[in-house]
C-alpha cells in the first residue's frame, strides 16, 4: 500500500473510533507507521484529510446507489436492490456509520458530511417523485417517505449496540441482517401499495356526490 493509502486507512480508523476533533495528526502518523510531515505534505491539514476518507466513502456509495436506482425497470424493484446494496455497504464500512453520527450531531466536519449526503437524497427524492407524481406534496411526500426510509436503515446501524441490548441478540451477524433485509422489503411493499392507492384516490371520483354531478363533472 503506498504512504498516501496508510495515511488515510490510518486516519479512517482514527476518525471512527476518537472523531475528528479528538484525533491528532501524530497519532494518524504513528497509526500509519509515517510522520507528521508527509501528512502534511500529501493533505496539507488534519481537514483535508478528513475530506478524503468521507470523499472515498460517498463516491462509493454515490455509485452504488445510482447504478440500483438508475437503471432499468419499476422504480420499487430498483429500491430494493438499493436498499439490499445500501445496508451491504454498511455492513462492509463500520466506520462510516461511526464517523458520519458523530459529525452529524455536533462534530466540526458536520457541514462537509451534510453536502456529501444532499445530493444523494435529492437524487432518490427526484427518482420517487418522477415514478410517483401524487409524492409531489401531501401525507406520502416523497421527502418524508425518504428521510423515513434513511431513519430505519441507518439507526438499526448507528444504534446497535442499544438494539443488541434490547432484543439480546447482536443484529449485525449476517442472520439478523438478512432477517432486517426482508423487513425493509416488507416496509417497502407497504410503502409503494400506499403510494398507489393514494393515487387511485387522487384520479377517482368522490364517493360523496350523487352520480349525476359525478357524469357532469367528467
Amino acid at each position: 500500500m503506498s504512504t498516501r493509502g496508510k495515511i488515510i486507512q490510518a486516519a479512517d480508523r482514527l476518525f471512527g473510533e476518537v472523531g475528528f476533533d479528538a484525533s491528532t495528526v501524530q497519532k494518524i502518523a504513528e497509526l500509519s507507521q509515517t510522520n507528521k510531515a508527509l501528512i502534511h505534505y500529501h493533505f496539507k491539514s488534519k481537514e483535508n484529510l478528513f475530506v478524503c476518507v468521507i470523499d472515498h466513502y460517498f463516491e462509493e456509495l454515490t455509485d452504488t446507489l445510482q447504478k440500483s436506482l438508475l437503471g432499468e425497470g419499476f422504480l420499487e424493484n430498483r429500491i430494493a436492490k438499493a436498499i439490499d446494496q445500501y445496508i451491504l455497504f454498511l455492513e462492509q464500512n463500520r466506520n462510516f456509520v461511526r464517523i458520519i453520527q458523530r459529525e452529524i450531531n455536533g462534530g466540526k466536519q458536520r457541514d462537509c458530511v451534510i453536502g456529501h449526503m444532499a445530493p444523494l437524497f435529492q437524487m432518490v427524492v427526484t427518482a420517487v417523485r418522477e415514478a410517483y407524481p401524487q409524492t409531489l406534496a401531501g401525507d406520502l411526500a416523497a421527502e418524508q417517505l425518504v428521510v423515513s426510509c434513511y431513519g430505519m436503515i441507518i439507526t438499526y446501524f448507528s444504534s446497535h449496540g442499544v438494539i443488541e441490548k434490547v432484543l439480546a441478540s447482536n443484529p449485525l451477524t449476517r442472520e439478523n441482517l438478512l432477517v432486517r433485509r426482508k423487513h425493509l422489503k416488507a416496509m417497502l411493499d407497504i410503502i409503494i401499495r400506499a403510494i398507489k392507492e393514494d393515487g387511485n384516490d387522487m384520479i377517482a371520483p368522490s364517493r360523496d356526490l350523487p352520480e349525476e354531478e359525478h357524469r357532469n363533472n367528467i
